[in-house]
């Protein structure tokens, strides 16, 4: 990988993109899960290594280097982003993976996919891997934030767009649990934890493109070192599996 003024970045040679926007020490390991489900796909990489959340413990130390790289300022007024509110290598950050989401259209049908690895606490509900795309479940079916039928009741003002087809993420969430249920007792959720429905979350960067974007909340088993390759290969595979690679 090479060297950027955020952190590192790779191109590569599929319709994926991963991204892990809090590796500079807010999510565990997600350079690392990152870096394997590259390496398994072929995908362009970009990684925020140097940049932390201002909920770091080490951001009033380091307040230079203190920006969530997951939080974008949009302006619902104008309709778009004011990058002037974030950071310059914050944008650079985007810069890249927009330049390399257009390069992996040729891989796929003028269509990218963009997976953007965080992190999530082990939790009571047993969810090992939160798919966040701008919808969650609601009386049985995947509910996003427009319309009237479709709108979810817990949505409020948020007004990120679902960034995924419904049918391609339900069948995400099958192949992972049937794996990761049987090897941990774990299970996957959409938007249980994350939704990701927000225009200020990274997927939504990419609304009003063809291209699907989506997140995936890791638990911190699977984040462990002896988990990583475990997970990524299992990522991986499932991404495979879903968009026929």
């Amino acid at each position: 990988m090479s060297d950027t003024n955020y952190g590192q970045k790779k191109k590569g040679s599929s319709r994926f993109v991963v991204v892990a926007p809090h590796a500079a020490g807010d999510d565990i390991r997600t350079k690392e899960i990152a870096e394997e489900i590259s390496r398994h796909l072929n995908a362009s990489i970009v990684v925020n290594s140097k940049y932390i959340k201002p909920s770091n413990s080490r951001a009033s130390s380091t307040p230079s280097k203190v920006e969530d790289f997951n939080k974008l300022s949009w302006s619902g007024t104008n309709q778009k982003y004011l990058w002037q509110r974030k950071h310059p290598h914050m944008k650079e950050f985007y810069d890249n993976i927009k330049d390399f989401a257009e390069q992996a259209r040729q891989y796929g049908d003028g269509k990218a996919i963009i997976i953007y690895i965080h992190g999530i606490a082990d939790n009571p509900e047993q969810v090992g891997i939160d798919i966040g795309f701008g919808a969650r479940y609601h009386q049985g079916r995947l509910k996003g934030t427009q319309g009237t039928r479709d709108k979810h009741p817990e949505a409020g003002r948020n007004s990120g767009l679902v960034r995924a087809k419904r049918s391609d993420v339900i069948t995400l969430k099958d192949t992972l649990e049937e794996k990761i249920s049987g090897d941990h007792g774990l299970k996957v959720g959409v938007g249980e934890h994350y939704a990701a429905w927000s225009r200020q979350d990274g997927i939504q960067f990419h609304g009003g493109t063809k291209d699907h974007s989506m997140q995936l909340e890791i638990s911190s088993l699977l984040r462990k070192p002896s988990n990583v390759k475990y997970t990524a290969k299992l990522i991986a595979n499932a991404l495979k599996k879903v968009y026929q690679v």
